[in-house]
């Protein structure tokens, strides 16, 4: 791996959670809020869906709408490496479906306002959720419940870059 003092590209250290492990996280998440059962809670965009439930089964889509990142890094210098420091606003959009997917998303819409369920998320903070907005969906001839909404949460993440630090230097001036 490339540092400062090798010279090359400098690829980062300690991962910030993003793809799969992010949904993991999430979907643990509104599981734990909601009641709902883990299968019936899914990821919104899958590479082969799972068959839709029953239109009376209740359930959740979501998915992880935008990350955006501040305006720039902060970087903090340490003896051997640079922390780069980044603050991200992430917006989850999520989908309740079945009978009982409006008082679901007001559940959930609510167990946002706890504080011992915001601390499950780690390094997040809850900023914000939307309007729960009714979006039926016309499948196979007939009408599904949909209920949809927004959550916005905020996070700082970290990685390091092996940035060596000048620590101490010896001059000699020459008086000529």
């Amino acid at each position: 791996m490339a540092t400062s003092a090798t010279g090359g590209f400098l690829s980062p250290s300690g991962a910030v959670t993003y793809g799969q492990e992010l949904e993991d996280l999430f979907q643990a998440f509104i599981v734990g809020v909601t009641g709902l059962d883990g299968t019936l809670v899914r990821p919104r965009w899958q590479p082969e869906p799972l068959p839709m439930p029953s239109i009376t089964e209740n359930w959740c889509a979501f998915g992880i709408k935008t990350i955006t990142p501040d305006d720039g890094p902060y970087f903090e210098q340490h003896n051997t490496n640079i922390d780069n420091i980044r603050h991200e606003v992430l917006e989850v959009f999520l989908s309740f479906y079945g009978l009982q997917g409006q008082q679901l998303a007001n559940t959930f819409k609510n167990g946002l306002g706890i504080p011992q369920n915001i601390q499950q998320l780690l390094s997040f903070k809850f900023v914000d959720v939307s309007a729960i907005t009714t979006a039926p969906d016309f499948l196979n001839q007939q009408y599904v419940h949909r209920y949809d909404l927004v959550a916005t949460f905020r996070r700082k993440t970290t990685q390091q870059y092996a940035v060596d630090t000048l620590q101490s230097s010896q001059i000699k001036f020459n008086r000529g």
